[in-house]
């Protein structure tokens, strides 16, 4: 299974397209992380037969509204948490985010809000397994003078691969 994962595009669906066309013939998921749901929902009707997932972000427009914040998926028999982050104040930390996902049992935690890449394993949540935490970055408008990015989530018989695209 693989699956790109974006955040963060802010009205500028360019580099989503451009990471789905370099990914299209072997791709099975496309997931937004919010602050660009209205590009993300015009590419899916263009890639119709691509599946794309959404949450909702805070910089949202009315377009939006209605869009749940988090959702967890099942992907492969591994448990998926999909936010923006903002509702678990991850500028800051993203330490309640964890706990939600402890919370929920998840194994792996997908989130942006930060514009800032990030990609972590905690090998001990006290749930007896380790749990993948990861931010694709701004795929539009990164921080600290870093590079746009996206995120790639590769899950095969031999485990979870998640790695940054630079776009």
């Amino acid at each position: 299974m693989k699956a790109l994962i974006f955040s963060d595009s802010h009205q500028n669906g360019k580099n989503i397209q451009a990471a789905i066309e370099m990914h299209k013939n072997n791709l099975d998921l496309c997931i937004h992380l919010g602050d660009g749901t209205r590009e993300f929902l015009l590419l899916a009707q263009e890639y119709s037969a691509i599946p794309f997932v959404y949450v909702h972000g805070n910089y949202e427009d009315a377009f939006a509204k209605g869009i749940d914040i988090t959702r967890i998926l099942d992907l492969e028999g591994y448990r998926v948490l999909l936010t923006h982050g903002h509702a678990y104040g991850v500028k800051g930390s993203s330490s309640i985010l964890t706990y939600k996902a402890m919370e929920e049992e998840c194994d792996i935690v997908l989130y942006g809000h930060t514009h800032q890449r990030e990609n972590r394993y905690l090998s001990d949540t006290g749930l007896g397994r380790g749990m993948y935490i990861f931010n694709p970055g701004s795929v539009s408008r990164p921080n600290f003078g870093d590079y746009a990015s996206c995120g790639l989530l590769e899950i095969s018989k031999n485990g979870i691969l998640l790695s940054h695209i630079k776009l």
